[in-house]
């Protein structure tokens, strides 16, 4: 055991090692490179254009040919990115998609424009960007470097052939998004230890309900012969009904589709009630419904065989010094359950970290999500997933090891009481 804490131990250094590595210069937050004061020339309403790719003032010299991204500051304008209009060289681009906005903060997004034919690769381009409102209203542009503003925003770029994205591994890529990147590290361990919380709550009530069968109708018929009884146990077998339901539907469906149905269907359903859409619930804590639900119904069945474990001789004593049912299963049986399914806990939680990913589809900007918008803006997903793949391996790393060293304590610890035992 103490050399599976070793080899755990190097593990999580050489993954921080590599992530501080890449981390070596000095880099502001993304969004804060790209980001500096509006000018004060820029009227309200009036989009201010920070940066672009293909980027003329920067030291690339390739460009991919099918994209182009302008960042900007929105000022107040209410823009409509699908109707943005993108010329080259004066000849209107069919886009591949409606232009989108992808934000790589609440209050900077980035235009993204792609299509598929025709594709650049090496020469001088003119680009030139027109914006609209939602009104279908062209509105003008500030661009922050001129500080001038135009109905069309243009500019030139010298490519010297088509771009694949740089290296495939791009080491100045992963340190300008390092940090970007990081801070869906925090959003991702919030998500695993609300939802693991959430997770073991709905597997104790679960567990509880799964073991509230004692008999079948048949055999308590046979038994007791009474109807009154009988209206009873219907009742007292509601629980029973409930977990069993529970751990099969969550079991039975997938969990990404469980994240979707949860977040797109919920405010379907209030809405149908006639509750306002301010009842609707953000992103985050719809993953970590999806997330709880999910491995609570998983969980329900490691506590119950867990509760199972315990000896049958712990109820008797219990119930021979007095204790109720409730305070049997509180003060004895749960406690040493508890024992029994850590082991099982902790190998739910570290995958959890890693189906945490899976709510990056209902844009919570964990660590997925955020690679995900770093490499869009950056034209190099490979290294951005990268980053974000080594966060993953350090912290499943780091959880391990913790879980190990958790194991051990308690392995200890029953030693010593088999040795009490004996004396």
């Amino acid at each position: 055991m103490h050399r599976r804490a070793g080899f755990a131990s190097i593990g999580l250094f050489a993954a921080l090692l590599a992530l501080v590595l890449t981390a070596l210069s000095p880099v502001a937050l993304a969004t804060g490179e790209a980001s500096p004061a509006p000018a004060a020339a820029a009227p309200a309403g009036v989009p201010i254009v920070l940066g672009v790719i293909p980027d003329p003032s920067g030291t690339r010299t390739k460009w991919s040919g099918d994209q182009i991204n302008i960042n900007l500051d929105l000022n107040g304008a209410d823009l409509d990115p699908a109707a943005s209009i993108l010329t080259v060289d004066g000849k209107e681009i069919v886009l591949s998609s409606p232009a989108n906005m992808i934000e790589l903060s609440p209050g900077n997004p980035t235009l993204l424009m792609k299509w598929d034919s025709p594709t650049f690769a090496k020469g001088d381009f003119k680009f030139d960007v027109t914006l609209f409102d939602t009104q279908g209203q062209p509105l003008q542009v500030y661009d922050e470097k001129s500080g001038k503003t135009a109905a069309t925003y243009s500019w030139e770029f010298k490519s010297e052939g088509e771009a694949t994205g740089g290296s495939l591994i791009n080491f100045e890529v992963m340190k300008k998004w390092f940090w970007y990147i990081a801070a869906g590290a925090i959003v991702t361990v919030e998500l695993t230890v609300i939802s693991i919380a959430f997770a073991c709550l709905f597997a104790l009530f679960g567990s509880l309900g799964r073991l509230s069968k004692k008999m079948s109708f048949k055999q308590a018929w046979d038994r007791y012969q009474s109807r009154e009884y009988m209206f009873r146990m219907v009742l007292g077998r509601i629980p029973y009904w409930i977990a069993t339901f529970y751990t099969s539907l969550f079991r039975g469906t997938p969990l990404l589709l469980q994240i979707i149905v949860i977040y797109q269907g919920v405010p379907e359903i209030l809405k149908a009630l006639g509750l306002p859409d301010t009842y609707n619930p953000p992103a985050f804590w719809s993953g970590v419904a999806a997330l709880s639900l999910n491995y609570g119904a998983y969980l329900t069945e490691v506590f119950r065989a867990g509760i199972q474990a315990v000896p049958k001789g712990q109820n008797e004593a219990a119930w021979a010094i007095g204790l109720s049912g409730w305070q049997t299963q509180r003060r004895v049986v749960l406690p040493q359950a508890l024992k029994i399914v850590i082991p099982a806990l902790g190998n739910d939680f570290i995958a959890l970290i890693k189906d945490t990913s899976l709510v990056s589809v209902i844009t919570v900007e964990e660590l997925l999500r955020r690679a995900q918008l770093a490499g869009a803006s950056s034209l190099n997903n490979f290294s951005t997933l990268l980053v974000a793949a080594a966060f993953y391996w350090a912290l499943t790393i780091f959880f391990s090891f913790w879980q190990a060293k958790l194991e051990t304590r308690m392995a200890r610890d029953k030693a010593r009481e088999k040795e009490k035992g004996k004396k």
